[in-house]
């Protein structure tokens, strides 16, 4: 492969279409379960925690800070870690996303009887409905990815961008379901470029 700058363009149009392909069939994949999910995180009385490992794990804890921004009680439970006490934090009143593409990741399946025996409900995000943790959980949700994203097809890309994708959607699915509005936000958002923003647009409208 040449090291000029028309090669380098090529393979980043490569990736980024074929990101936006993988999106695409998240888009056709979602169907009832995904209202079913939206339901669970809902009627959840305890905090909704985000779990995994890897890029997953990465997925996970950025979601859980964007749930709780907007006002819900959520987490990141790093799957590895719960196993050596941080199990701890979970309750029977809480729900438990799991993320992993192949949905055969070892530490989240050592945890899910834990999670039965707590009483905590349980949602898998993942790339194989077939998988022992799509079976295991109360509910699972594909992310809808077939591959990864240019010429090298194990490098995580795809597969990360869309469970985001869809923690994203279901976030901001239940967050507005909730009530949450733009006002709202600026409450518990009042810093940064964000906070100004919303700060001058209603502080203008109350003027």
């Amino acid at each position: 492969m040449s090291n000029q700058p028309d090669s380098f363009l090529t393979i980043a149009h490569q990736v980024i279409e074929d990101e936006i392909q993988e999106l695409r069939n998240l888009d056709a994949a979602l169907d009832e379960n995904f209202s079913t999910a939206c339901r669970m995180i809902l009627d959840c009385c305890g905090r909704v925690i985000f779990s995994g490992v890897g890029h997953s794990g990465h997925v996970a804890e950025k979601s859980a800070a964007n749930l709780a921004s907007l006002t819900r009680p959520s987490f990141f439970l790093h799957a590895g870690e719960a196993a050596h006490g941080d199990l701890g934090a979970v309750s029977g009143d809480d729900l438990v996303i799991f993320i992993s593409n192949s949905g055969e990741t070892e530490e989240i399946l050592r945890l899910l009887p834990r999670m039965r025996s707590i009483g905590a409900k349980t949602i898998a995000i993942v790339g194989n409905l077939q998988s022992s943790m799509a079976q295991t959980c109360d509910l699972a949700l594909s992310h809808g990815a077939r591959e990864e994203a240019g010429p090298i097809k194990y490098a995580g890309s795809s597969t990360a961008l869309n469970c985001m994708a869809l923690c994203d959607a279901l976030v901001m699915a239940t967050s507005v379901a909730k009530g949450m509005t733009e006002e709202a936000y600026w409450h518990v958002h009042p810093g940064g470029a964000v906070g100004s923003r919303l700060g001058a647009k209603f502080n203008h409208s109350k003027s």
